[in-house]
C-alpha cells in the first residue's frame, strides 16, 4: 500500500496522473482481493482441526454456528506427497498437485474452507506425520483383495 502512495505522489509530481483513475479503481479493487483472500486463510487456519485414522484423513471446521466435518480417504490420497517443515518440526503436508483436487473421489473437500490442493497446515513433527500417513495409506491398500 505503501508503494502505492509513493506511486500517486511520483505521478503527481510529474504532471502524468491522467491515466491513474481507471487504474487506481483496478488497484484498490486488488487490494480488497488479496486483503479477503489473507483473511478468509487466517480463519480457516484458526479453526481448522485434523484426525488421521486407519482409513481417512479427517478435517474438522469448528466455526462460531457448528462444527463441520469433511473427509477424504487415504487410498485416493494422491502421492508422492511434500513436506515444507521449520527447524522445530512444525510443518506443512500437501499430497498431489494444484492440479489433482478434482481427482480426489468426487470432490470430498467441497466447501468454502477447503484448500485448492489435500494440505495440512502448521503440524507439529510434519514429517513423521506425513510418514505415518502413507504407511497408513500403503497398508490399507495393501488389504483389498478381489474377491472373484
Amino acid at each position: 500500500m505503501i508503494a502505492v502512495a509513493v506511486l500517486i505522489v511520483i505521478l503527481v509530481s510529474q504532471g502524468s496522473i491522467a491515466w491513474w483513475p481507471p487504474f487506481g479503481g483496478v488497484f484498490v479493487g486488488l487490494f480488497f482481493l488479496f486483503q479477503q483472500r489473507i483473511l478468509a486463510r487466517r480463519a480457516r487456519d484458526r479453526a481448522l482441526s485434523y484426525l488421521v485414522t486407519t482409513q481417512r484423513i479427517i478435517f474438522v471446521a469448528n466455526w462460531p454456528t457448528g462444527a463441520e466435518f469433511r473427509w477424504v480417504w487415504l487410498a485416493y490420497l494422491q502421492v508422492p506427497h511434500r513436506v515444507k517443515a521449520d527447524e522445530a518440526g512444525l510443518g506443512t503436508i500437501t499430497f498431489g498437485g494444484r492440479w489433482n483436487r478434482s481427482r480426489t473421489q468426487e470432490n470430498e473437500l467441497r466447501g468454502a474452507w477447503a484448500t485448492p490442493v489435500l494440505e495440512l497446515r502448521a503440524i507439529p513433527e510434519a514429517r513423521r506425520v506425513a510418514d505415518l500417513i502413507v504407511q497408513a495409506r500403503n497398508r490399507l491398500i495393501g488389504t483389498y483383495t478381489l474377491s472373484a
